[in-house]
């Protein structure tokens, strides 16, 4: 047994002391909006029954017309599914509140989640649709009973082009409430669900029309590899689409930082400030969506005093929350150190 004045080894703490007060993780009023409105939540629903519903209709038909594209189609819808899923399990893990071991959250999770159903995508649309091609330009198949491909595929359509419409109008909404198109909006956006459900649903119509024209092709010119061909261009689209959601989502995971232009706001509120002689250094990185952490190193003006610089510094926090919703937190931290003519800033 240990001295009685000897601490027990029990190992290392992961936590701290229990007497030792913590400030509460602040959110941005960006991601509090979101999660107030439960748009995440809606898009993922409506976009989850629709595939769910298009994947087994995709499947039946393939199976009893033996097309190709149609059973590709089936997988695209299935990888789609998988993807809602996987964009549901990273809203709860989010949630999670902070730790000892995560004192910034868990929001970063959904950056992971993102990610995985962008890899699930390509393996689970991209490769077996490839694979169902290849097998039937090197096999060859019979395809028949062409009316219920049309009905499943006419089905298919307003199934995801409702969805796309809903998503659609969400993204709409929401870069009005950020002063950007809706293009701008899906590019720069650092929320990832929003972002998918929109890419997923237009790559699930333009699916949709490769396989309608390749079995038009089939039925009325009587071309045998249109079906084949219609599958491998399917394939192709899904992969390419998966590599186009998975890039931004690598940028996210590794620290991306905010857009440039407001990034210049944030050095014009720390420069405006009369109590503060030198912005530094600036950090703002992405540490869930729509959430930064800034991180400025600042010299404090001559002549001021404690009291002051405290009272100063709370409110540029305060106006660099309110200017720019998507941060969350800030730390400033005032150095004696100047920048010699000779560095760059």
């Amino acid at each position: 047994m240990p001295a009685p004045d000897e601490p027990e080894a029990i190992g290392p703490r992961v936590d701290g002391p229990p007497t030792r007060r913590a400030i509460p993780l602040r959110h941005s009023i960006a991601a509090i909006r979101a999660g107030e409105s439960g748009r995440d939540q809606r898009s993922i629903g409506v976009a989850l029954v629709a595939n769910l519903v298009v994947a087994g209709a995709k499947l039946t038909a393939g199976v009893t017309t033996g097309s190709a594209a149609l059973l590709a189609e089936a997988a695209h819808s299935a990888a789609d599914s998988v993807n809602e899923l996987l964009l549901g399990l990273s809203l709860k893990h989010a949630r999670r509140p902070s730790d000892a071991l995560h004192p910034l959250g868990h929001g970063g999770a959904r950056f992971l989640w993102a990610f995985v159903a962008a890899i699930a995508s390509f393996l689970i649309g991209g490769c077996l649709s490839i694979a169902l091609a290849l097998r039937e330009l090197l096999v060859g198949s019979a395809v028949e009973r062409y009316f219920i491909a049309w009905v499943v595929l006419a089905v298919a359509f307003v199934a995801d082009g409702t969805s796309l419409l809903q998503s659609l109008a969400q993204t709409r909404r929401e870069a009005a409430l950020w002063g950007e198109s809706t293009t701008d909006f899906l590019r720069h956006t650092s929320e990832p669900t929003l972002r998918a459900i929109v890419v997923e649903d237009g790559a699930a119509l333009v699916g949709l029309a490769l396989a309608a024209v390749g079995l038009l092709l089939r039925e009325f010119a009587r071309l045998a590899n249109s079906d084949a061909i219609a599958a491998l261009l399917i394939g192709l689209l899904l992969a390419g689409t998966a590599f186009g959601q998975a890039r931004p989502l690598a940028d996210l995971l590794i620290g991306r930082s905010m857009l440039p232009s407001r990034l210049e706001r944030v050095y014009a509120i720390l420069e405006a400030s009369p109590s503060l002689d030198e912005v530094l250094s600036v950090q703002a990185v992405y540490g869930a969506p729509q959430e930064v952490i800034v991180a400025a190193k600042v010299h404090p003006a001559r002549g001021k005093t404690a009291d002051e610089l405290a009272s100063a510094l709370d409110d540029i926090d305060h106006t660099l929350r309110q200017e720019l919703p998507e941060i969350a937190e800030v730390f400033i931290d005032l150095t004696s150190h100047r920048v010699s003519p000779d560095e760059d800033r």
